[in-house]
């Protein structure tokens, strides 16, 4: 079925310039080396910091872990039942001239909801690493369950970042940087013919790029956040903290002294880590799967079917060596600069502003000092949940961008 005549697949009217339909598809003979390369991958032997014992995963993945993912990997995971699944949303691939790149082109992959209302919002969400378009699956599957294509008060377009998944990769003759990504998810948004505004809404890299269209774009009209990592504010001193808020900046700390060594390499040797991980679907899911089973709520862990959908989508289109650049923004040689984190050094978004905090967020930034990077004007405190709410807890990321949305679109 061609993604114009899924359900919420009609792109709008006013919609200009190259847009076409896009199906998943990952051909047979690579999927053949994949499961080759996966059965000839090899299990690290036994050692003090790989045991099972390590409940905590203080060290990283165990080795019991391991051979069981590689296991259900190899003998039950189905990627094309995963195809199909994934298929079942309207997928695009949209051509984007950069004018502010000497008229480069650029492929972004995008997943859309689309509303047949002619006053429907449109809301474009960013994801963040190491996940992919499909973390917001889950609150699509709640958007096409309340709504009908008639009844949908939203546009909602979600795209693979530039390097990511089935977006074209940067450019191999220059730098770039979340600002130039979020250059190129606002050319969508006006592509899509949403120039009389829209609003942003994005975790982790995606919240870094959603705040730089909100402090860059007119057409941006608001902006919702489910992560805002900051350095700390000048007036911290004097900024009241409930007990929770404490809490969250304690586990910042610990994060920063044992969980954030990955970045580090991400943003200082990115092209050895790239060929690292290039080389064994293993040693990807390693890395990756790390982050899902440590950066969750323990009362909401990520399931092994997603963390593989995710890391085979990351090794199918080869993109784990294109989607870092970000973390030379915030390790490499501009991240010694004092600013907020991801490439947003003192940015100020003077718009309408939305802040979900969950308790365990990497970096659960305390609502007064959020404040005091934009106008916030909606705060959604949640007693559960972690850094991946839209598969964690989809319901109440939801709840709360519509309660956002509905406070400040007039």
């Amino acid at each position: 079925m061609s993604p114009f005549t899924k359900p919420f697949g009609t792109v709008p009217a006013t919609a200009s310039g190259k847009i076409e339909p896009f199906d998943i598809h990952v051909e047979e003979q690579k999927l053949k080396d994949f499961k080759e390369l996966l059965h000839l991958s090899p299990v690290a032997k036994p050692t003090y910091e790989n045991q099972e014992a390590q409940k905590e995963r203080e060290f990283g993945i165990t080795r019991d872990w391991l051979i069981e993912a590689k296991r259900v990997w190899l003998e039950e995971f189905d990627w094309r039942k995963e195809e199909h699944e994934l298929n079942e949303y309207p997928h695009f691939k949209a051509t984007i001239t950069d004018d502010d790149d000497d008229g480069q082109s650029h492929t972004l992959h995008f997943v859309a909801l689309f509303s047949s209302k002619k006053d429907a919002i449109p809301i474009v969400r960013s994801h963040g690493w190491p996940c992919t378009f499909a973390e917001f699956l889950p609150v699509l599957a709640l958007l096409r369950t309340k709504y009908t294509p008639q009844t949908l008060p939203y546009h909602i377009i979600v795209p693979s970042l530039p390097g990511y998944t089935f977006s074209s990769a940067p450019p191999l003759d220059r730098d770039w940087t979340i600002a130039s990504s979020a250059r190129l998810i606002h050319a969508l948004m006006l592509q899509l013919g949403f120039g009389s505004g829209y609003i942003a809404q994005g975790g982790d890299i995606g919240a870094a790029i959603s705040r730089v269209l909100a402090a860059t774009y007119p057409e941006c009209k608001a902006v919702h956040l489910n992560y805002s990592q900051m350095f700390t504010p000048d007036d911290a001193d004097s900024i009241p903290l409930t007990d929770a808020e404490k809490k969250g900046l304690q586990r910042y700390d610990e994060f920063n002294v044992t969980g954030n060594a990955y970045g580090r390499m991400h943003g200082t040797r990115p092209s050895t880590i790239g060929h690292i991980l290039a080389s064994s679907p293993l040693a990807l899911l390693s890395w990756i799967a790390e982050k899902y089973l440590t950066w969750a709520s323990p009362n909401y862990p990520i399931s092994l079917s997603v963390i593989l959908r995710e890391v085979s989508l990351y090794w199918f289109t080869e993109c784990f060596a294109t989607s870092i650049y970000p973390y030379r923004e915030d390790f490499g040689k501009s991240g010694k600069e004092k600013g907020y984190f991801h490439g947003q050094k003192g940015l100020f978004v003077d718009k309408a502003m939305g802040y979900s905090w969950f308790p365990w967020e990497l970096g659960p930034m305390p609502v007064g000092w959020v404040e005091r990077t934009g106008r916030l004007e909606w705060v959604g405190v949640h007693g559960e949940g972690g850094h991946f709410p839209a598969l964690e807890r989809p319901e109440v990321l939801l709840g709360d961008l519509e309660g956002f949305v509905g406070s400040v679109w007039k």
